[in-house]
């Protein structure tokens, strides 16, 4: 019989396969997404780099795909600046993470360093801005300084560009820290007017209009995320400590049951709350990432107890859609792994290998290939859980999502 690891090894090998080719990866998406982490070509070059030591043609599929994705990004003209997902940071981004998965001096070191740059010095442009009053761009993981401070983060780790990631990292964890610092008992310093929130969700209500988001993706979390895993790695600034435990203090305070509400207040009673993007397993991982910074373990257990509260409803009641990592099965997968709860990560990994399968059967979902909402993020995560050899711990391929 076969066991449920070799079936999503199986599955992360077959989506590999079917977006082998970058052209047929970018037929279809808007021309400015082609190049980025978030749908395109960034995020399946970095799948194919994760697969590199199980698949014979894995180093060069990466290769063409960021060939392919940086000619897509020189088509795309001149833009605003963005975070990791989108623009220049999102090449840069695939290119930090992927090339510690693949043999040494495959990805030019050159090319490292200056992504790394360009990410430093848009963390300072980002940071000299000042605040209050924040919006979720300027803080979240997706278009923010959690993402690319994350990104500077590893840079610095694996020692690849320690000396081009200082400043923009030190600027990014100074104004990270005083933003959760800075706010009242009414009104946290990440607080947003309802029109600025980066999810077009609309309005919420509360004071002035104002809300603060709990989840990963465009709330306190991801900060929290950030903060936490450079303390534990040893980098650290003033207040870096009290703001870790002030955030997570917050989400413990406003739970609601066994999850979080998307934001607070005025948050409806859905919203993804069972998704990386603005639910439970976002958030849990970020506590746990906090509770093994700052030794509190109240943290952790929070974290633990929404996810097997999630473990023990059926896969088909979740708050999720699709088979992908910002809103769907994978982003389950991969938070149940890096808390090692197990119970919910072989729940979440034969729903992702039955959506994936439904998917390539009769097209349901849309069959989207992306590395946030598609096959590619599904895959990755598939792969941890197969445990499938790769090359390098060191920066670990779901870093872009703060759960590492």
């Amino acid at each position: 019989m076969t066991s449920a690891r070799e079936t999503a090894a199986t599955a992360a090998l077959d989506v590999a396969a079917a977006l082998a080719d970058p052209a047929e990866v970018a037929r279809g998406l808007p021309a400015a997404h082609v190049h980025s982490l978030g749908d395109g070509l960034a995020g399946t070059a970095l799948l194919h780099a994760r697969l590199s030591s199980v698949d014979p043609v894995g180093v060069p599929r990466a290769l063409a795909h960021w060939e392919s994705a940086a000619a897509a990004l020189r088509d795309r003209g001149p833009a605003a600046p963005d975070g990791v997902f989108l623009g220049r940071g999102a090449l840069a981004a695939s290119l930090i993470v992927g090339a510690g998965h693949l043999p040494r001096g495959t990805v030019p070191a050159e090319a490292v360093r200056e992504g790394t740059r360009w990410l430093s010095d848009r963390a300072e442009a980002i940071a000299a801005g000042g605040w209050p009053p924040f919006r979720p761009p300027v803080y979240d993981v997706v278009r923010g300084l959690s993402g690319i401070g994350r990104l500077l983060l590893a840079a610095s780790e694996d020692g690849r560009a320690p000396v081009e990631a200082a400043p923009g990292l030190k600027a990014a964890l100074t104004l990270l820290t005083g933003m959760v610092l800075g706010g009242t008992p009414g009104l946290p310093g990440w607080s947003t007017a309802a029109r600025d929130s980066g999810d077009g969700r609309g309005s919420g209500s509360g004071s002035g209009g104002s809300r603060a988001d709990t989840g990963m993706a465009h709330g306190i979390a991801g900060p929290l995320a950030l903060l936490s895993l450079a303390e534990s790695a040893g980098v650290s600034v003033p207040g870096q400590r009290d703001a870790i435990e002030s955030a997570a203090d917050w989400l413990l305070d406003h739970r609601a049951g066994a999850s979080w509400p998307p934001w607070a207040p005025g948050a409806p009673p859905n919203g993804r709350r069972d998704a990386w993007c603005y639910g439970a397993p976002g958030i849990a991982r970020a506590l746990d990432l906090a509770a093994a910074a700052v030794g509190r373990e109240r943290y952790a257990d929070a974290g633990r107890t929404s996810l097997q509260a999630l473990a023990d409803r059926d896969p088909g009641s979740w708050d999720t859609r699709g088979p992908g990592l910002c809103h769907g099965t994978a982003g389950v997968l991969q938070a149940a792994l890096r808390i090692r709860c197990t119970v919910l990560a072989d729940a979440a990994a034969a729903h992702t290998v039955r959506l994936l399968t439904r998917e390539r059967t009769d097209g349901a979902g849309g069959g989207e290939a992306g590395f946030l909402t598609g096959a590619c993020g599904a895959a990755l995560a598939l792969a941890q859980y197969a445990d499938l050899p790769g090359r390098a711990a060191r920066p670990p391929w779901d870093c872009p999502l703060l759960t590492a």
